[in-house]
């Protein structure tokens, strides 16, 4: 079954290691169960990694957006039309590391900018240790989970990333039945809220600590529809090892 394989490079790369990743990469890639790959690398590396996204038939993204429109102007910032000029047809938004710091941006009318802008959105949720300890993660995944309601949006140009904050860069990860729990939990969230959905519509991805030892049982879990990861997709051997597993 076709999977979406994400990599999270976060604050990482340079010219060097981009060079000798994809130069791996292109050799050792085998992806016969053809999932869908995707790079979120920073902004600045953005034009050198699309050099290799057609030959390799891979996706780009960004990892955060500053505007959407012509209309607002900001020292910084990256619009969605910036990121698509780039050869992006992803965005992340809502990552946890982004909303504990306070640079996330994402608000739900910038959602229904970005994906009428033809951007793939991938909105993460997830609890955090104290939601956890106190039996929270379904009210606070809900409560994430409500922007996507406020506004008119594109359904289908919505992935949802499930990462329990608490797992991300621990090693950690929950149980297999928990996964699928949340996962089924979030595809049914967003059908009793839109009823004119088919859970076909809905894919949802997990995130948190996956590595090549955990990312076959994680992908071949029920409800699951792909992985997005962060520290293991910057080790080249390990994340081409995880795009060749057969599902």
């Amino acid at each position: 079954m076709k999977k979406i394989i994400a990599a999270n490079w976060k604050n990482n790369g340079s010219k060097e290691f981009i060079k000798n990743y994809f130069d791996y990469f292109a050799k050792n890639l085998n992806n016969t169960n053809k999932n869908e790959i995707i790079f979120f690398p920073p902004d600045l590396y953005m034009d050198q990694i699309d050099k290799y996204s057609k030959k390799l038939n891979f996706s780009l993204g960004g990892q955060n957006f500053t505007s959407s429109g012509d209309d607002f102007t900001l020292t910084g910032g990256t619009s969605s039309k910036m990121f698509i000029d780039n050869g992006c047809s992803h965005i992340l938004i809502g990552h946890s590391e982004m909303r504990l710091y306070g640079f996330d941006t994402y608000t739900p009318a910038n959602l229904l900018c970005f994906t009428h802008d033809h951007l793939q959105a991938i909105l993460c949720v997830g609890e955090d240790h104290n939601d956890k300890k106190n039996n929270h993660t379904s009210e606070k995944i809900s409560k994430q989970l409500k922007d996507l309601y406020e506004n008119e949006f594109i359904p289908k140009k919505v992935i949802i990333a499930y990462e329990p904050v608490w797992a991300i860069g621990s090693g950690k990860i929950p149980t297999l039945d928990n996964i699928s729990f949340i996962h089924r939990f979030i595809k049914n969230n967003i059908l009793e809220k839109l009823p004119s959905l088919k859970e076909k519509d809905i894919m949802v991805l997990y995130g948190g600590s996956v590595n090549l030892k955990n990312a076959k049982d994680i992908l071949s879990a029920p409800h699951v529809d792909g992985v997005l990861i962060g520290g293991a997709s910057l080790e080249v051997k390990e994340f081409t090892s995880i795009c060749n597993l057969k599902i």
